[in-house]
């Protein structure tokens, strides 16, 4: 009797044991998203419940703070060291949350990780781009391109796209009449439009900096160049001759409104604005055509994104990184990114969704091809460049295309913000 006693609690050590390892096993990470709407949200709660099935031993709660306020509370939960394991990075924030230490090395686990090569390079480049460590993997990538109403073009009997800046000017000009409230570009005037201007400006501009849109491979500010002072002088007669006037004041859902609307049938984004209009225009009645090539010969191209990171406080970095690897695979990126309308970063991704076959997204894949193309990118590790997107480059250029301020004084005030020559 004894002896049957004996085994009996030793039987039920073991499993109270057995019960210990398995509940240590079993892993809950929190996960906050900063791009909060409530479609969206919904395409995560479905993935992660896919992903749930296939590791049973991981749960994944999702934080959705609400759009406006969603990076500052992401932020602040960081800062005060809550629990947080996977956090949403956009490209404005990312240089901030890094130097602030909120994110976790990734290279020890990307070194391991067979799924690396299944990117694009477009996405290794823009993960590799903070310096030497790589601390957070892109999602999905923006890269802008010349979206235009082609039915309204033909209509105002322009036949032939343009392909080069001085086209694209002349193009705006015919087209424009006020007096029939018909203007030709939809201007991006509020936000941070050097995402857009600074595309459109830098073909101009000869031996760019692949590290820094905005030096030259001397060491000179880009503006402060002959091709720079034509850029300027370019947009300046763009926007005063060829786009509205209250387009100064204009968000992307202006710039949106305007191009279904065919007051403003060019319009510079990326490929997620896509998304914005289908609901509004048939495939017949749009498309996309690689950006408009300067005086250098070159179209220098700045690869947006919005990526996965681990928070540095994360107590599971390892499975963390397991939950952003399947994110990012090649049928959930797709599924993401049709939602979204955004740019994969899995190769397999293309190739899993019919939405990337579509016409209109072409142009995005052959200008990114494109030899004439070069992938450059804004200095978004300086901890100052949100300052200069949100507030500094936004005051001169308003200043400068309302006339208030000469294009020197312009270039004068963004030089002295960085301290170039």
């Amino acid at each position: 009797m004894k002896k049957i006693v004996t085994i009996c609690l030793a039987f039920v050590l073991m499993l109270s044991f057995a019960a210990g390892v398995m509940a240590e096993d079993k892993v809950t990470l929190t996960f906050a998203e900063t791009m909060t709407s409530p479609e969206r949200t919904l395409v995560l709660e479905n993935a992660i419940k896919a992903f749930e099935a296939a590791h049973p031993n991981i749960t994944v709660e999702l934080v959705s703070p609400p759009y406006e306020s969603a990076e500052t509370k992401v932020a602040s939960m960081l800062a005060a060291g809550q629990e947080v394991d996977i956090v949403e990075i956009r490209d404005n924030s990312v240089g901030a949350w890094i130097n602030n230490g909120f994110l976790f090395k990734l290279d020890d686990l990307v070194a391991e990780w067979d799924g690396k090569d299944e990117l694009v390079d477009a996405a290794l480049l823009a993960g590799a781009s903070m310096g030497d460590a790589t601390y957070f993997i892109p999602q999905y990538l923006y890269v802008k391109a010349l979206m235009v109403r082609t039915d309204i073009l033909e209509k105002l009997g322009v036949t032939e796209m343009p392909t080069t800046t001085d086209e694209f000017l002349a193009v705006c000009k015919q087209i424009t009449d006020p007096a029939k409230g018909q203007y030709a570009f939809a201007l991006r005037g509020i936000g941070s439009p050097c995402k857009t201007t600074d595309i459109m400006w830098a073909t101009e501009v000869a031996d760019l900096r692949l590290d820094n849109f905005y030096l030259t491979e001397d060491g000179t500010f880009y503006m402060d160049t002959e091709g720079g002072r034509k850029a300027l002088k370019d947009y300046y007669e763009l926007y005063t001759e060829a786009c509205p006037p209250d387009s100064i004041n204009w968000g992307y859902n202006d710039q949106i409104n305007g191009f279904v609307s065919g007051v403003t049938p060019f319009l510079v984004q990326d490929p997620d604005a896509v998304g914005s209009v289908s609901g509004s225009l048939s495939p017949d009645q749009y498309t996309a055509i690689p950006m408009p090539i300067g005086a250098s010969g070159t179209r220098y191209l700045d690869y947006g994104y919005a990526g996965l990171a681990v928070a540095a406080n994360s107590e599971h970095p390892a499975e963390a990184f397991e939950f952003i690897s399947y994110m990012i695979s090649a049928e959930v990126n797709a599924s993401i990114c049709e939602f979204y309308g955004a740019l994969p970063v899995n190769k397999g991704a293309y190739e899993a969704s019919e939405m990337f076959e579509l016409p209109v997204y072409k142009a995005w894949a052959d200008e990114m091809a494109d030899e004439a193309t070069v992938f450059t990118k804004f200095p978004l590790e300086d901890p100052r460049f949100t300052e200069y997107a949100s507030t500094v480059h936004l005051a001169a250029i308003q200043s400068y295309l309302l006339g208030e301020t000469t294009a020197e004084e312009m270039i004068q005030t963004c030089k002295d913000f960085w301290g170039y020559r």
